[in-house]
């Protein structure tokens, strides 16, 4: 204080208006006076907005503590294989493309390409796979990068026997007694292989792909059985484009750190956490059991406290962005859960979805619920820094705001973000559903007919919920950060 008294005296009688002179350093340190009051010290200066926030922190972290996964359910997701999902990938190269007709109707022209597997355990193989010529078939080019889905050998073949075939006990059939691999323990299964199926593949040691499902009494059932044969075992399943999303994102954290600079590079810190917060803990969870809502609403709290710290610091105005965060995801949340209930919503609008109905601890309904809390997460955070930062430089621009005035006039900020906020979920949204929505418009149903259907109800839902949370962080957020701002110009005579 001794400080600030020694430059007012200097500069008595001088009018508010007129710039002082003397010495340069008695300038830098009125211009540096001439800041927002209480921006030196306001990391340290909380008073009670930063117990609230500290409070909530604390009941983030009990919510993630108590949700935590323990990874006792994760061998459910073994069962996807027995579907003939792949859960291995390996790179390939394309090294021959060839028109003719299809091996199995000539009169349909297919397109044969050749790949040479560049990785997994049968590198250098060279495997053939048809396309039968159509608008879905990829194109493909000598020399182009791909990957290619792998479904290793679940069962070996322990022993092998000639008995009456079941059907007819006037034939024979080959029996195979199988060890199933997969299994949590070496379940033992006999299969009966048809009059004539035995090419020869099959011997005892030999590896086999078994598809199978276990029973609510522990048995396990055959249903086909497979050689293992590379042929079998790979197919085409995608373009490798890894080059592009790392050079894309190497671009994106140039850029970033080129405009934003130790805050851009805090930003991104933000940004890597918060993709581990959900790989570890939001997908981890779910999967483990969790109530969905409760885990998105902990989950993305986490994320808000993790992500704004990080890249705004750990201020006053921070904290009012995390407070405001806070309070509109709880809104979002409970409205989600009310609005979702009395549509009737079954959570079965994709096909993923419905594969999931196949594992009984992942509440399809609750998924629904968190993707609208979690779709809402982002945009919250961004409102509500916006507004918090508004305010803050409308105070520091002009100290001799009242309450009143700079909350009105962070609010007529908060109205013009709103109002393309809502537009920009809207699009987002409408872009993600685009093929599903020409879909509608080609069937030729009405306006209301489509917007009635879940697929496309859960997508207004989404927006108008998300939405409606985006509206309410704004006044809220903008009342804090008013109050707390002059609250901080109050503590120091302004």
């Amino acid at each position: 204080m001794l400080r600030w008294s020694r430059i007012l005296c200097n500069h008595a009688g001088m009018a508010s208006d007129e710039q002082p002179t003397g010495d340069p350093a008695d300038l830098d340190e009125w211009l540096e006076y001439g800041q927002m009051p209480g921006e030196d010290d306001e990391r340290v200066r909380w008073g009670w907005l930063g117990w609230v926030a500290l409070a909530l922190g604390v009941m983030t972290l009990v919510g993630i503590v108590a949700l935590w996964p323990t990874g006792e359910k994760s061998d459910d997701a073994e069962a996807l294989s027995t579907l003939g999902v792949p859960s291995q990938f390996h790179e390939a190269e394309v090294v021959r493309i060839e028109e003719s007709g299809c091996s199995g109707a000539a009169e349909i022209v297919c397109t044969t390409v050749d790949f040479q597997l560049k990785a997994g355990p049968d590198v250098g193989f060279v495997l053939t796979q048809e396309f039968a010529q159509g608008a879905t078939v990829p194109e493909f080019r000598i020399g182009q990068s791909v990957v290619m889905s792998y479904i290793p050998a679940n069962a070996t073949i322990r022993q092998m026997s000639d008995e009456p075939c079941s059907f007819d006990d006037t034939q024979t059939c080959r029996t195979l007694s199988l060890v199933i691999t997969d299994a949590g323990a070496a379940e033992i299964v006999a299969y009966e292989l048809f009059p004539g199926e035995d090419d020869g593949s099959y011997f005892v040691g030999a590896g086999v792909i078994a598809d199978f499902i276990e029973g609510d009494g522990g048995e396990f059932e055959v249903f086909s059985v497979a050689p293992e044969s590379p042929r079998r075992q790979y197919r085409f399943a995608d373009f490798q484009r890894r080059s592009v999303l790392l050079w894309l994102t190497v671009l994106f954290a140039v850029v970033v750190v080129w405009l934003g600079r130790w805050r851009g590079a805090a930003a991104l810190g933000g940004l890597v956490a918060s993709v581990g917060i959900l790989l570890l803990f939001i997908l981890p969870a779910i999967l483990d059991g969790r109530n969905p809502v409760l885990v998105a609403v902990f989950g993305s709290a986490g994320i808000a406290f993790v992500a704004l710290y990080l890249a705004h610091g750990v201020t006053r105005m921070t904290s009012v962005a995390v407070i405001g965060t806070m309070c509109a995801l709880t809104l979002t949340a409970v409205l989600s859960a009310v609005v979702v209930g009395m549509s009737e919503f079954t959570g079965l609008v994709s096909e993923e979805s419905s594969l999931l109905t196949l594992f009984n601890d992942v509440d399809v309904r609750g998924l629904l619920l968190a993707g609208i809390v979690l779709g809402a997460a982002g945009a919250i955070d961004d409102v509500t820094v916006t507004q918090a930062s508004a305010v803050w430089e409308l105070k520091a621009a002009n100290r001799d705001l009242t309450l009143g005035e700079l909350f009105r006039r962070g609010l007529k900020i908060g109205r013009d973000h709103i109002a393309s906020m809502v537009n920009t979920l809207l699009l987002a949204y409408a872009g993600a559903a685009l093929p599903l929505m020409v879909l509608f418009v080609l069937s030729e149903q009405s306006l209301g007919t489509v917007a009635n259907s879940e697929v496309v109800a859960v997508e207004i839902v989404r927006t108008l919920v998300g939405s409606i949370g985006l509206i309410a962080a704004v006044p809220f957020t903008t009342w804090l950060a008013a109050i707390t701002a002059d609250g901080g110009a109050a503590q120091h005579g302004h």
